[in-house]
């Protein structure tokens, strides 16, 4: 029954086997023996040839088979087979960090695994929604989300994962990992330089200062700095971005909460009320500048304490550099150059268990069935139906004899 559960929606559906009998049964009640009455002119009647029972016999046999069959194919549609579909885990499949270049890529295939494509079935960029490598190189993701989202799924099971540093910054929980990945690394240690830049998006109009900001950083120490414009709060994630930044007065919507317990950090001023009791820390300040924040789940909540949209607040020289370590002193994933690692060789977490994979994707088989068996029924009819037309000629042939 276990078998059963994995390959039907609706097993339970499989009792209807058991109207198996009911043609069957009808098809041996008919078989019993006619009353035989005896009349005078019985003997002018012409016998009838047995080559025609021995039809009628063949063409009921056919009807019987049909019949099952239908059974048989409303009770498969009713429990909902469905059949593995996608890449399986005995497909070798490597999925590489964004950050490692197609030439070095090209390199390490040709070192560790020659002869390229017969290695791999599959090459993906690594993402929690993996990308054929053909594609366009896409952000380097947060490794140890991404990973923790494929640990447990068949596909991924077994593959082969390229970092491009063997030391990866630690996250802010624990790694999901599968216990048969086998790994790579291009570099055996960390690299300082591999920082990656957040992404930052915005939600309303945003102060003044904002862009000329983001502008004068990308233009010192951060060129990968990007400024992206939210349309609406409901197409925000904390997988998606990373800060936010938050320009509408009045209460908190409930999703941005939900933004911030996955791990975004939000960024408002003080006229962004909390919709729900909330306890902020006062921070220290710098040049007068009041600020405080408050954790919620895995993330946390920037608000300063004025109007950021006042003169004030802006008309100062050293506001991108002062903005930046505000912000980034409140974001974890950028504390990793204070924490310790993980190493490829010995990940922080737990190891995802077999018995906890979910199974590969699989298709649903409806659609066949029914034709099967709208066709099936389309033909038992016909059959029918022609076997009742030619048992009804026959009688009035004998009525007119």
């Amino acid at each position: 029954m276990q078998w059963l559960s994995a390959t039907l929606q609706s097993p339970l559906w499989l009792w209807l086997l058991g109207a198996l009998a009911i043609p069957l049964l009808i098809h041996l009640l008919r078989r019993s023996n006619p009353r035989e009455i005896t009349f005078a002119a019985a003997h002018w009647l012409q016998q009838k040839p047995q080559q025609n029972w021995k039809r009628l016999f063949l063409r009921d046999k056919l009807l019987l088979l049909l019949r099952v069959l239908l059974i048989a194919l409303l009770a498969l549609l009713l429990a909902q087979p469905l059949l593995p579909r996608g890449a399986q885990s005995g497909k070798s499949i490597l999925l590489v960090d964004p950050r490692v270049g197609r030439t070095e890529l090209r390199a390490f295939l040709d070192s560790k695994f020659p002869g390229d494509g017969a290695a791999f079935t599959d090459m993906l960029w690594l993402q929690a929604r993996p990308l054929p490598i053909d594609e366009q190189r896409p952000p380097a993701p947060d490794l140890w989300h991404a990973l923790s989202a494929l640990a447990d799924q068949a596909a991924f099971r077994r593959a082969h994962i390229l970092l491009r540093s063997g030391k990866n910054p630690a996250g802010h929980g624990l790694l999901r990992f599968s216990p048969h990945w086998q790994w790579h690394a291009l570099q055996q240690s960390g690299n300082s330089d591999d920082a990656i830049a957040p992404r930052i998006a915005l939600l309303g109009d945003g102060p003044a200062w904002l862009e000329p900001a983001l502008r004068h950083l990308r233009n010192s120490t951060l060129p990968q700095l990007a400024l992206q414009q939210a349309a609406s709060a409901d197409a925000l994630s904390a997988e998606t971005v990373d800060w936010l930044i938050y320009d509408s007065p009045g209460a908190l919507p409930e999703i941005l909460h939900g933004f911030i317990r996955d791990g975004g950090l939000l960024i408002t001023d003080q006229r962004v009320q909390p919709s729900a009791e909330l306890i902020f820390t006062e921070l220290d300040t710098v040049q007068g500048e009041p600020l405080e924040a408050a954790a919620i789940g895995r993330g946390s909540w920037l608000r300063y304490r004025r109007d950021w949209h006042s003169e004030q607040f802006f008309r100062r020289a050293d506001l991108p550099q002062r903005l930046w370590r505000q912000w980034a002193a409140q974001d974890w994933a950028l504390q990793s150059r204070s924490r310790a690692s993980w190493s490829i060789d010995a990940p922080p977490g737990i190891a995802v268990p077999d018995t906890a994979v979910r199974p590969a994707a699989r298709a649903s088989f409806a659609r066949p069935l029914l034709v099967a068996l709208l066709l099936l029924l389309a033909l038992e009819r016909l059959l029918a139906l022609s076997g009742a037309l030619r048992q009804q000629v026959q009688r009035e042939g004998e009525r007119h004899v």
